[in-house]
């Protein structure tokens, strides 16, 4: 032990494959156990076999179902700095993340994040963080109304998303484009941001579209979500929910990824509430933690790109 300290966070020196890596504490019995297998000179593919056997029985503790790790390297022929968030056996459907690979977009600077391994017990979102950004290409504009809703994802999502508004007489919907996969978007509304989701939040969304039809206060419809949450006439959004916003000025982040973890707080998921707001508009943001520990807990994911 070099140092204990007082948190959650449990960090290595760099090690001989060139990465620096933290931990929360939850996973030390598992890192422990592996260690130990590894000076027995056990090969990969028996370690994760042996860990699997372990969680099965009980003698290691079932995986948390979220928790963030980040990894750091010091050459440019890998991504430098990058966050884990394990999600186990969460598929690409229910999260809402694309699993096309951006190692190499993150290698040159530019990555987003994407899911790996999506179904099993060691599923993980990836998330890559760029390097500051001086000048950004991040655009809110578009030659229809269809292709500007879905700037927000990622570009393998784009083709396949629904597309939609809400009457504001009424609260229905009209769809401009009933897609096939999992993202449903809205244009960019008179706030001017423009925002995608997982269509799994879509009745919670409609809910609120029809009260604010009905000319009712954001206040009131805040409540209301929480009422109909509470007597169960809504479903809590799922936890580990990705939505996506986009914003066209530089005075508001413009590229956000938004991950729903609902009652999570910095110490059950490894993340740091602490804002990042003014250096993600300065194009240098890093991940944190919203409303910890409430039905509305999020982690915030500033893109710099």
């Amino acid at each position: 032990m070099l140092r204990q300290g007082t948190n959650f966070v449990e960090c290595q020196p760099r090690m001989a494959d060139g990465f620096e890596r933290c931990y929360h504490k939850a996973f030390a019995p598992r890192r422990d156990f592996e260690a130990k297998l590894h000076a027995q000179q056990k090969t990969d593919e028996e370690i994760q076999k042996a860990v699997a056997a372990a969680i099965k029985d009980g003698t290691l503790p079932q995986p948390p179902k979220a928790m963030m790790s980040y990894r750091g390297f010091d050459k440019t022929d890998r991504i430098q700095n990058l966050w884990v968030m394990s999600l186990p056996n969460a598929t690409p459907e229910a999260v809402g993340v694309s699993t096309e690979s951006q190692r190499d977009a993150a290698l040159a600077g530019h990555g987003l994040p994407w899911m790996m391994l999506p179904g099993t017990p060691g599923a993980h979102i990836m998330i890559p963080i760029n390097p500051p950004v001086k000048s950004t290409a991040v655009t809110d504009m578009a030659s229809d109304e269809i292709t500007q809703a879905t700037l927000p994802l990622p570009d393998d999502l784009r083709k396949e998303a629904s597309v939609y508004k809400y009457d504001t007489k009424t609260g229905e919907r009209i769809w401009l484009r009933k897609g096939t996969n999992f993202a449903e978007c809205t244009p960019r509304g008179d706030d001017g941001f423009t925002w995608c989701y997982n269509r799994a939040t879509a009745p919670r969304r409609d809910f609120s579209a029809k009260l604010r039809a009905q000319g009712k206060a954001d206040k009131e419809i805040q409540e209301a979500v929480a009422s109909a949450t509470r007597d169960g006439t809504l479903k809590p959004a799922p936890f580990g929910t990705m939505s996506y916003r986009l914003y066209g000025k530089k005075d508001r982040i413009q590229l956000l990824w938004v991950l729903s973890v609902p009652g999570a707080t910095p110490e059950t998921i490894g993340v740091s509430e602490g804002s990042q707001r003014d250096e993600a508009i300065g194009g240098d943001g890093r991940p944190w933690l919203m409303l910890p520990g409430t039905p509305g807990a999020h982690i915030m994911i500033p893109i710099n790109k």
